[in-house]
């Protein structure tokens, strides 16, 4: 490194004494080789960390000049996706790890996880391969994967992987080879032995130029690939920082069919967080018996009130609701009664001890109530009587307070709010009266 800096430094002068001599078209040739010695400096330095990689890898890590152009655009004008990728590793690489571990496979094979879908499990090819693994349906249902009208297993992370763990093993027991399993992985199996048949050889690079380019391309990529994810830090490629939690998680059973929205008012919980731990629900419906997967704390909180969030979901799913209603979900505060309540929603008393199975009026702080309102008639919201910003300490319900006939849900309808919560600062529109 050393010998070459002086090298490329002495290059540099003797371009510039040139010019100085000669005129600017010594400097265009001078330049060139400089970047010829860069480049050359480059491929020393890829070869020397690729070498590390595979002494520590049972798979074909080595660098070859088929590599070169994958490597120089992961750590190059895509460096984005890497930066992204270390991001997302977090919630994705201890699940790989622990699987291909316990099907004794390269745990390097994480990384082929990023070549087929950008660590996305709703990820979907043009021919129709889906989930992190990128399964076509008929190979998905032969590694028992299910797809349904509501669900797609495909997507399911664990599954999925599952799966490709036995169509790993299923691979390298036909070929013997990690780089013709990643062959025959993207490929086909039958693709790939008809290629080895008319060229004569079970080594990749041998078959590489008879292959299509997308096959031909591929293990490049997964070395490359493994190349960025290791050396990122010396490529001055930091971590993406992602809105989604990613602490501890924990999974739960419900016993009968709940819909998103419901699940977030009870959980808390935004509908994104919730999809995104549970990608193999194709629609926001989870049946009876689904297997969710949610932030630890939000688990513990639904099992801690277990019984009145199942009496919650039976109301909301007894109730269809009309055209021009909207469901709401109130949680009773200090002073509040039932007449209070129904008449800052504008509906009856009967209503909410029918909607919520109430046989008296009795009121415990920290009840949910279930609500159905006629939707606030945009006619009345097109002049708004005032802007008001938002300060520290307020709440919607101080807030209804000081502007006499305005409700809490006017105000949330209004500003399209889904939770009661207010930023300092913030700019709402208060209704006209």
């Amino acid at each position: 490194m050393i010998n070459n800096f002086f090298l490329i430094l002495a290059l540099m002068l003797s371009c510039y004494s040139s010019a100085l001599e000669i005129g600017n078209s010594s400097t265009l040739f001078e330049s060139s080789a400089i970047d010829s010695i860069i480049e050359e400096d480059d491929t020393i330095k890829y070869k020397k960390r690729l070498q590390l990689l595979d002494e520590k890898s049972p798979m074909d890590l080595n660098y070859n000049n088929k590599v070169r152009p994958f490597i120089d655009s992961y750590v190059g004008r895509n460096k984005e996706l890497i930066s992204r990728m270390h991001a997302l590793k977090e919630l994705y690489f201890p699940l790989f790890e622990k699987e291909l571990d316990k099907y004794n496979l390269p745990l390097e094979l994480k990384y082929l996880a990023i070549v087929e879908s950008a660590l996305n499990p709703k990820a979907k090819s043009f021919s129709g391969a889906t989930g992190l693994w990128q399964f076509m349906y008929l190979t998905g249902r032969e590694y028992g994967l299910e797809v349904t009208s509501y669900i797609d297993e495909r997507q399911d992370p664990l599954k999925s992987t599952q799966a490709a763990c036995e169509y790993f093993q299923k691979l390298y027991s036909m070929f013997g080879d990690w780089n013709l399993v990643l062959a025959a992985y993207n490929g086909g199996p039958g693709y790939l032995q008809s290629k080895i048949n008319s060229v004569g050889s079970y080594d990749f690079w041998k078959l590489h130029p008879y292959l299509r380019k997308e096959t031909r391309n591929y293990v490049p990529t997964f070395i490359a690939i493994n190349y960025a994810m290791n050396y990122s830090f010396e490529h001055n490629i930091l971590p993406d920082t992602l809105s989604i939690y990613f602490g501890i998680t924990d999974t739960i059973k419900i016993k009968q069919q709940v819909d998103i929205t419901t699940l977030s008012e009870i959980l808390c919980l935004k509908k994104t967080t919730i999809r995104y731990f549970n990608p193999s629900y194709k629609k926001d419906v989870f049946p009876k018996h689904s297997i969710l997967t949610l932030p630890f704390f939000a688990v513990l909180d639904f099992l801690s009130n277990k019984e009145a969030n199942y009496n919650f979901i039976d109301l909301v799913e007894k109730k269809e609701i009309l055209i021009d209603e909207e469901r709401v979900l109130y949680i009773v505060r200090e002073g509040d009664y039932l007449g209070r309540i129904a008449k800052e929603f504008g509906v009856m008393v009967f209503e909410l001890k029918k909607w919520n199975s109430l046989r008296s009026t009795k009121l415990d702080i920290g009840d949910k109530l279930v609500i159905y309102v006629k939707k606030y008639p945009q006619s009345k919201l097109k002049k708004p009587k005032k802007e008001y910003t938002v300060q520290k300490g307020d709440t919607l319900w101080g807030i209804a307070q000081k502007f006499k006939g305005i409700s809490v849900w006017k105000i949330k309808s209004l500003n399209n709010l889904e939770s009661d919560y207010l930023k300092p600062g913030v700019k709402i529109i208060l209704p006209s009266i």
